[in-house]
């Protein structure tokens, strides 16, 4: 008996690293996104976590008049380096990569650098860029740097960085998007603004909530692994007829409500 108490023990520890995992795996994500917001001093806010590609997914791409390509992400490093920068050993982690019609590779920005400014600042809805600055240095010994513009346009929907209007001067490099994600929006916070920021707030509040209970539960209490070890199940299983009760009563005094206007009303007609 003491080696079966002694192997639920070890698997109880196991589960609650297991679980302590996915919650800093979820707040690490969270941060990342609330990385993808910034509010100027002027009080407009631009929120960008639409457009940052998290791992898996392709990188944001474009081209310019040349048959250079462009390889990046918003807000983060770019998820794959090309080939051809590994071809020439220059597989580091970087937010922007050029590939150019020679295949040559160069990183064109640090994301440590990244620095936030208005298109136009006397005219916050024109939109917004973004810096990486400190990239891979050009023959002259200057950094190379981009920026990424990002021109408000709610009727362009997430859009696409359009191409052969990357530019490129001197080392420095600009690419165009007209996009919703241009437009300023209300200020909030670490998730998000609105209905939807509140919800995954409830969400991820309800996940730890869950998960550090299951775990207390299975390590102190000896519930088995599954539904019984879930916090304050009695309640959860209560809830969905509390909330009928609840809608049922607020139907009925809304009836009740409704039926005094409506003797009112036909008192007043039999005057």
């Amino acid at each position: 008996r003491r080696e079966c108490m002694g192997m639920v023990a070890r698997l109880s520890v196991k589960t609650m690293m297991l679980i302590s995992c996915v919650l800093l795996s979820l707040l690490e994500t969270a941060v990342g996104m609330a990385n993808c917001r910034h509010t100027f001093p002027s009080g407009n806010t631009f929120d960008l976590t639409g457009l940052h590609r998290p791992r898996g997914q392709r990188d944001w791409y474009a081209d310019d008049r040349n048959g250079n390509m462009y390889y990046f992400n918003m807000c983060g490093d770019a998820n794959d380096v090309p080939e051809a920068c590994v071809v020439l050993q220059k597989a580091v982690q970087a937010p922007v990569f050029q590939v150019t019609n020679q295949s040559d590779c160069f990183w064109l920005g640090q994301l440590r650098s990244m620095e936030w400014e208005l298109i136009d600042d006397s005219e916050p809805n024109a939109g917004v860029e973004l810096y990486y600055f400190d990239g891979e240095q050009c023959s002259g010994g200057i950094a190379r740097d981009i920026r990424i513009q990002l021109f408000c346009d709610p009727d362009a929907g997430v859009g696409k960085p359009l191409d052969y209007y990357v530019l490129e001067e001197d080392c420095h490099y600009s690419i165009t998007w007209p996009s919703k994600y241009g437009c300023p929006v209300s200020s909030g916070g670490m998730f998000g603004s609105g209905i939807g920021g509140w919800l995954w707030f409830f969400v991820f509040g309800f996940a730890v909530y869950a998960a550090l209970g299951c775990s207390y539960n299975i390590a102190y209490n000896r519930q088995h692994f599954g539904i019984e070890a879930m916090p304050h199940l009695e309640f959860w299983k209560e809830l969905p007829g509390l909330v009928m009760d609840g809608i049922m009563y607020s139907k009925a005094k809304l009836e009740e409500v409704m039926n005094r206007g409506k003797t009112s009303y036909e008192r007043v007609d039999g005057l």
